[in-house]
């Protein structure tokens, strides 16, 4: 183990080496301990207010109408696709700033504690095929659900279901291109795994058409799933 004195010349010098800034304003946050690693505590506090379940429910059924998979939904904060809060995304799914994730997982987690009583068994990140996985080197999804995890005290399912087809990125697609893009594209990870009478919490890092979260919902219904609930960081505002 290290001494705090050492600790501390090590988090010196790295910070040093590469400066730690806040991905919102670009302010210096030097090696004071802080609520959170990459986001100062200014720009923390003027997040805006969650989402509430029945705009992002409502978003769904516009797409799905038939759809009743998805009992409720959270939402961290909402934004549309150019604004500043999209930084933390872009951070966290391409400059590698996986400590983005688990932060703002554990504040989504807190969120959810507070407005809902219901007692999960499983949280389930949407899947990355194994191709993207290899070029991005993480499931971003998985990093949010260990953040929930941690604040809920809830095991993950990172091996539940799997995305079977490499798809394009969804984020070029219009919505009508995002519903066929992940048609019959989640399949179970392993047919033995029932989940008869589990309560179910889906995670994604954004939320805009709400295709993604209905085609995994489905693959988890006929797993047996009881309920299911979805949470996401960003809730795309249009």
């Amino acid at each position: 183990m290290y001494s705090s004195e050492i600790k501390s010349i090590l988090t010196s010098f790295v910070d040093f080496a590469s400066p730690r800034r806040c991905e919102l304003c670009g302010l210096y946050l030097g090696t004071n301990q802080r609520r959170h690693e990459f986001i100062c505590d200014e720009c923390f506090s003027r997040f805006p207010p969650p989402v509430a379940s029945n705009l992002i429910l409502e978003r769904i059924n516009k797409f799905y109408p038939e759809s009743q998979l998805i009992n409720y939904s959270f939402s961290l904060f909402p934004a549309t696709e150019k604004s500043d809060m999209m930084e933390l995304i872009y951070s966290l799914k391409y400059r590698g700033f996986s400590r983005i994730g688990k932060e703002l997982g554990y504040e989504l987690g807190e969120l959810i504690k507070k407005n809902s009583q219901i007692k999960y068994d499983f949280i389930i990140p949407v899947p990355i095929h194994h191709a993207r996985l290899r070029e991005r080197g993480f499931n971003q999804s998985e990093l949010i659900s260990l953040g929930i995890s941690n604040s809920l005290l809830v095991k993950t399912g990172f091996n539940i279901i799997k995305r079977a087809k490499y798809t394009q990125t969804q984020t070029k697609l219009n919505a009508v291109e995002r519903k066929k893009n992940v048609e019959d594209v989640f399949i179970p990870a392993n047919p033995n795994v029932n989940l008869s009478g589990k309560n179910v919490l889906l995670i994604d890092d954004v939320f805009t058409t709400g295709s993604t979260l209905y085609h995994c919902a489905k693959t988890i219904k006929t797993m047996g799933a009881n309920l299911i609930d979805t949470a996401t960081l960003v809730f795309i505002s249009q």
